[in-house]
């Protein structure tokens, strides 16, 4: 799966054990919610920690065959794919991107890669989106992403080669 073609300057790679100070960074970037709470900043900094333990570890019991990929821009990690696969579902778990990086076509990339490998393997593409993300649900909905369910926080997507 890190072979995905993806559009120059972008690419993917294992993540490795070196990686978990970025991958702690990254986490904390997606957490501003938690930062809104009215508590001291050590306080929200170690519930931000204990909350990125408590899914990884989720994500390894549920997926625990699942690929860890960094995304990088050259040579400079920006991202982070967790992708499982299924019989013939191709299972984007989690994707993270650094805030200074979104908007840039990072994503994009990303999704389109795992389209084009989804088609040549003739697979579905399954993730979920939580509602309030509309910039992310604008994106899957360009890249012809479908609802195929929804609860009061998240909406579920899929995409298959047309």
């Amino acid at each position: 799966m890190h072979d995905l073609p993806l559009s120059a300057p972008y690419q993917l790679r294992v993540q490795r054990d070196d990686d978990d100070g970025f991958a702690a960074a990254l986490y904390s970037s997606t957490r501003d919610d938690l930062r809104q709470m009215p508590a001291d900043p050590a306080v929200i900094e170690q519930l931000i920690a204990m909350q990125q333990r408590m899914q990884s570890h989720g994500y390894r019991q549920a997926y625990p065959h699942a690929m860890y990929l960094v995304l990088q821009h050259g040579d400079t990690p920006i991202g982070r794919l967790v992708l499982d696969r299924h019989d013939q579902v191709l299972h984007l778990v989690d994707i993270a991107i650094l805030p200074p990086a979104q908007g840039q076509g990072a994503g994009s990339a990303v999704l389109r890669g795992l389209q084009a490998q989804a088609g040549a393997q003739q697979c579905r593409i399954h993730l979920a989106v939580n509602k309030s993300n509309t910039a992310a649900r604008a994106l899957y909905q360009r890249l012809g992403f479908r609802l195929r369910g929804e609860n009061d926080v998240q909406e579920q997507l899929e995409w298959s080669a047309p």
